[in-house]
């Protein structure tokens, strides 16, 4: 049978590594008190310096993500639809503007004949 892998909070960590710099207490007296190793604190404190002492997306939060970029692409499917839609609106409407025209070049040739 395995060993159970406890998972600590990014704020838990923080906190346990602002007690060791501040001094309330040694790196070895937390790892007794919280019962973890002397190692993982030390990495913690490292984590910490650098920055990247964060939690881990939860499954829930990386669908969530996933169905977020999902949607935006989505939406800019159908955002250049709109735009070819009103491209194509556009162009009807200067043709049948040209239609009703009483001369354009369509029927030019019609008015050319001269009077009959």
């Amino acid at each position: 049978m395995g060993k159970i892998r406890r998972k600590f909070e990014a704020g838990f960590k923080r906190q346990v590594v602002e007690e060791i710099e501040s001094g309330l207490i040694t790196t070895h007296a937390a790892a007794r008190k919280y019962e973890i190793s002397d190692g993982v604190i030390e990495r913690w404190k490292v984590k910490c310096h650098a920055g990247t002492l964060v939690d881990k997306p939860s499954s829930e939060e990386r669908a969530l993500r996933a169905e977020n970029e999902r949607l935006r692409a989505k939406v800019g499917e159908l955002i250049m639809q709109i735009d070819v839609l009103k491209k194509m609106e556009d162009y009807a409407r200067q043709k049948r503007k040209e239609d009703t025209c009483v001369i354009t070049a369509k029927n030019l040739g019609q008015f050319q004949g001269g009077a009959k």
